[in-house]
């Protein structure tokens, strides 16, 4: 009798752990079965959207299913990011993160409610993008030696714009100033467009930009380019030399990916990556990426860790260097 006993409930705990186990790997099989939710941490309209709602869109054919998109702003994205921490980790919430949200907002926000690293789970890289240092025409400086040579020569005098304290733009001209031993003073504004019209007004020195957005100025002949800031010359601009051929070593580099909460079943992330690679990795991502400024760049879930590790580390210093903090 007792062995009977014995077998009927060790029978019963394995059919009950078979059973427990059944969910997760159908959960991930089936999956989606319903809509997705996809934030981007901006406000409708501009480059980051854009990028969001076309590969929402793709994912959706290929996964045969909804994927739309949400638009969560504030904080240079870091809202966004909070309620995609906060989301059930089922693969029915992703959202659009980049090297703000995840390498340089948490040094510069006291507030942001989230671990870049332990908070998420990365899908994939999908894009990367550079800036651009323009100044006005009518400015003396013809190159990037001009405009250090003349900060030196009166330190603090030569002003930039950005977007506001911690944006890209801003730490891009903290990391030409602890490099070359320049200073110059920052002006920050709210947003890059009036930052960028101040610059074409006169108001301020120079300002690092967005190539999408100052490159229909260059060739109207409202700003004239002195540098980029990737690790080669732009595709898009290639008589324009990068800064490190100035000041070897600078690199300023920002990249965008898709990232889920932390806990979401690596079935499921594997999947998106999947599709995400082909997406990416198509002619037709190429050409609306450019349009908006972006080169596509794929990057599987591990490289994607790396990579925000070591900005994160990076970043770190630069903000620590500017002072920049929000609280």
């Amino acid at each position: 009798m007792k062995t009977t006993h014995f077998k009927t409930a060790f029978g019963f705990f394995s059919a009950l752990c078979i059973t427990a186990s059944i969910p997760f790997g159908a959960h991930a099989q089936s999956w989606p079965e319903r809509t997705v939710r996809v934030i981007a941490p901006f406000p409708a309209g501009g480059p980051v959207d854009t990028a969001t709602r076309y590969l929402a869109n793709k994912l959706s054919t290929a996964l045969g299913q909804s994927f739309v998109v949400e638009n969560v702003p504030g904080a240079a994205g870091g809202i966004g990011m909070q309620r995609l921490v906060r989301a059930d980790p089922d693969g029915y919430t992703l959202g659009f993160a980049h090297v703000g949200t995840h390498a340089i907002n948490p040094h510069i926000y006291s507030t942001l409610d989230y671990d870049p690293i332990k908070d998420f789970t990365p899908v994939a890289q999908v894009l990367e993008y550079e800036n651009i240092l323009v100044v006005q025409p009518k400015a003396p400086y013809q190159s990037v030696g001009d405009l250090i040579a003349a900060a030196k020569a009166k330190p603090d005098t030569l002003t930039y714009g950005s977007a506001g304290n911690g944006a890209s733009n801003h730490l891009s001209g903290v990391l030409l100033s602890t490099m070359s031993g320049a200073t110059f003073t920052h002006v920050p504004y709210k947003g890059n467009a009036p930052s960028l019209v101040a610059v074409m007004a006169g108001e301020v020195d120079f300002m690092f930009d967005l190539i999408v957005t100052s490159k229909p100025q260059i060739e109207a002949g409202k700003l004239r380019a002195l540098a980029t800031t990737g690790r080669k010359r732009s595709t898009e601009l290639p008589d324009v030399p990068t800064v490190a051929e100035t000041i070897p070593g600078y690199e300023v580099s920002g990249w965008g990916a898709i990232m889920a909460p932390a806990g979401t079943p690596d079935a499921i992330v594997q999947r998106v990556a999947s599709e995400l690679e082909k997406i990416v990795n198509s002619d037709e991502s190429a050409e609306l990426f450019k349009r908006q400024g972006f080169t596509q760049a794929f990057s599987p879930p591990q490289k994607l860790t790396e990579r925000i590790s070591h900005d994160l580390k990076s970043w770190g210093e630069v903000v620590k260097a500017s002072g920049a903090a929000v609280n």
